[in-house]
């Protein structure tokens, strides 16, 4: 029998996928009106500065974060199609062992929201800072049974938050500290996390993966910004040998 965290989690999941999709792939006029949109249209961004970096992780402009968007939308689908099918996280014989599935829902849904608090940075600060620490707490509870997705979410969340907090500087700061800010910051709490997490080496995994691709996009404003993406990177590889070993 399916019980209920299970049709929450598999739920939460699917919406954040589907509205995903639906705010990084961009529809025509027609198809929209046609189709008839279930939720109002998030706020359009155009990138022109690293101030804007939150959206780069949600509307990608680069084959590198294309590729880790469409990687995180996989695996968390997996994720929820395999509690579906053998609802471990979801069964009285547990016993004691802290469930996964509130905090994986809540971390989806709050991914879900961002692009609709894209204009609103202190709300959408706050609202990824949500979702970074409960997909933080849940793959600290899923390291070692076999679930790579919610270390790898969240490593992307972490990610995310970290370019909220460039985003609060956006008009206070130049290019390349917004740039040092949206990636630096996410180093020192992935450094942190993972030695905390543990084993689960898709945290770290995630969070080099988002920075290279932060890089790629930005660093051609000024050599600082890469050489804050080799800071952030060097930082979490260390950590990722220390899990993996």
């Amino acid at each position: 029998m399916i019980r209920r965290g299970t049709v929450v989690h598999v739920a939460a999941s699917v919406i954040f996928v589907i509205a995903g999709i639906g705010h990084a792939i961009p529809v025509t006029h027609d198809s929209a009106r046609l189709s008839g949109p279930l939720l109002p249209p998030p706020p359009q961004i155009t990138i022109s500065a690293p101030g804007q970096i939150p959206e780069l992780y949600l509307d990608p402009v680069n084959i590198v974060m294309w590729a880790l968007l469409a990687s995180i939308w996989a695996m968390v689908l997996l994720d929820a199609a395999g509690q579906f099918i053998d609802p471990s996280d979801d069964i009285v014989e547990r016993g004691d062992l802290p469930r996964i599935w509130p905090l994986m829902s809540i971390a989806v849904l709050a991914a879900t929201a961002l692009p609709w608090l894209l204009r609103n940075p202190f709300l959408l600060t706050a609202v990824a800072a949500l979702g970074a620490l409960c997909a933080i707490i849940a793959a600290g509870r899923a390291a070692g049974h076999h679930r790579p997705a919610i270390g790898f979410l969240a490593g992307w969340s972490t990610a995310v938050f970290s370019a909220t907090l460039a985003g609060l500087a956006a008009d206070k700061l130049p290019i390349q500290a917004l740039s040092a800010l949206a990636i630096l910051p996410g180093a020192a709490i992935g450094m942190v996390a993972q030695i905390w997490i543990g084993s689960s080496v898709g945290y770290s995994l995630a969070l080099i993966w988002a920075f290279c691709g932060l890089a790629v996009t930005t660093m051609g404003s000024d050599p600082m910004i890469a050489l804050a993406a080799i800071l952030g990177i060097s930082g979490m590889a260390t950590v990722l040998v220390r899990a993996a070993s």
